[in-house]
């Protein structure tokens, strides 16, 4: 049994306008495991309590400016089998799971407060991601030492992901499309490298005149860029994806890149990190709903307290942040102060 609570304050400055919110978010999670000599079982639940005022929506952010930045609810969330082989080369689970908790992220991109730093742009919005999660199947088979085969397919529904209509957890049986997905990746010490294939068979867009399927692939390389005796340890998040779709695809693609410096004589271990984010928006989603294509850079560092607590801060310029219609063409910074606790 797991709890982990993360709290956050932010302050937000827009054109002439401040805002100031704060927001939590309280997890417990349950694994109940069953060992024999030829296989490894797990039952996983975990229940969320998310709360607080949206610095997202005073700032008009497509993307989420927090990570922990969703409807108020409290709710369950996973609730799935899974199983081991003896050999621990083969693993796959069965309920209801979010896609994101295996497929895409790493712990580099996860490491930014930005809700949308962790996973590509061009994912889809049907997809169940944090904090919602659908029925699906997802395994992983060991190729070798350092590469890892894994595949899904969870159900995909604008009614799982719409939190106003899905606000707590539910068991459906039926879905008005499915997600199918596939990564390669590859680890070698700090090196990490991604190779991914999605399909949503789903509707999705922003309004009913440009919506059809969506395929896209996604590309990640991570690794070190210092010698492993430097007294400051270097290392970088590259990532890519393109959608095969292009003409009715929200965004056609998008660009980020990261790096970080972990100085290795302090006597705490302080990661700082600066990212740069772009998704390019569809031409055609531009000129007919008049969207000022975002862009965000996040500068971060995390201080760790104790083994259980950690300190972050965070510094974010958003480029576009509420142009829809109009509303705002100023870039807007903000500033975020979050703090992490687990046992």
């Amino acid at each position: 049994m797991h709890l982990n609570t993360i709290s956050e304050t932010h302050a937000a400055v827009q054109s002439d306008q401040l805002f100031t919110t704060s927001r939590s978010y309280i997890e417990t999670s349950i694994g109940l495991e069953f060992t024999t000599n030829k296989s490894h079982w797990q039952l996983f639940t975990n229940i969320g309590l998310i709360h607080g005022a949206s610095i997202s929506e005073r700032i008009g952010d497509l993307y989420l400016a927090s990570s922990i930045d969703a409807q108020d609810s409290f709710r369950m969330q996973n609730l799935w089998l899974g199983y081991e082989n003896e050999k621990q080369n083969f693993k796959i689970r069965v309920g209801n799971q979010a896609v994101d908790d295996l497929f895409m992220v790493s712990d580099r991109s996860n490491f930014f407060i930005h809700g949308a730093a962790a996973y590509v742009f061009t994912f889809s919005m049907n997809a169940p991601q944090w904090p919602v999660a659908s029925l699906g199947l997802s395994s992983s088979i060991k190729l070798t030492n350092h590469q890892t085969l894994s595949f899904g397919i969870y159900g995909s529904d604008p009614e799982v992901t719409n939190e106003s209509i899905n606000n707590g957890f539910k068991l459906r049986r039926n879905y008005t499309g499915s997600l199918k997905i596939i990564e390669w990746q590859k680890t070698k010490g700090n090196n990490l490298l991604k190779l991914g294939f999605f399909s949503d068979n789903n509707r999705f867009g922003f309004y009913d005149g440009l919506t059809s399927s969506l395929n896209a692939l996604y590309l990640v390389k991570e690794g070190l860029l210092s010698p492993l005796s430097s007294r400051t340890e270097l290392s970088y998040h590259l990532g890519l994806s393109r959608t095969l779709n292009d003409q009715t695809a929200p965004i056609n693609y998008d660009v980020r890149a990261a790096i970080f410096a972990k100085p290795t004589t302090w006597s705490k271990e302080v990661t700082f990190a600066l990212g740069y984010f772009y998704p390019h928006v569809n031409q055609d989603y531009l000129e007919n709903l008049n969207i000022r294509s975002e862009s965000f850079g996040e500068l971060s560092a995390s201080l760790p307290l104790n083994k259980n607590a950690t300190i972050q801060f965070s510094t974010q310029y958003i480029h576009g942040a509420g142009a829809i219609e109009g509303v705002n063409s100023d870039p807007s910074f903000l500033g975020v102060l979050r703090f992490y606790y687990s046992f």
